[in-house]
């Protein structure tokens, strides 16, 4: 079977999400590497040397077989009265489903998994209604 060498160059911003920059596609790791050793020294790249990665894939196969969701931070009201932000899937129009896995008793009326609609207030998203918990 075909291999091909996926070169990316990716850290983690202070934010923390993931900056990840697509470098090129070779025929063999040593391609990959020689890419490595041209770019180094640029701008950008000799500030985080280290953060290349090579990897191999095999041609004309699928490498991502399952579906994705879309998360977000939504805040949920607690049992003392503050609002807390919580993990979230995106299921459609104002509403999702609670994915925080931390021990999170203390929610007033939602938990894990369930489903509740949210309602937007200064950029943010704020658990209104709890809906049927996703079985």
């Amino acid at each position: 079977m075909e291999q091909i060498f996926i070169l990316q160059h990716s850290y983690q911003l202070e934010s923390g999400c993931d900056e990840t920059k697509f470098i090129g596609a070779y025929s063999s790791e040593d391609e990959a590497k020689s890419a490595i050793e041209r770019l180094k020294l640029q701008p950008g790249f000799r500030d985080r040397p280290n953060d290349f990665y090579i990897e191999q894939y095999a041609l004309n196969k699928d490498h991502w077989t399952e579906g994705y969701s879309t998360m977000t931070n939504i805040f949920v009201k607690c049992n003392t009265g503050e609002w807390v932000a919580v993990s979230a899937e995106i299921l459609s129009d104002r509403t999702y489903r609670i994915w925080e896995t931390n021990d999170r008793n203390f929610l007033h009326g939602f938990k894990y998994k369930d489903l509740v609609k949210c309602e937007e207030k200064n950029g943010e998203l704020f658990a209104i209604e709890s809906m049927l918990p996703l079985k």
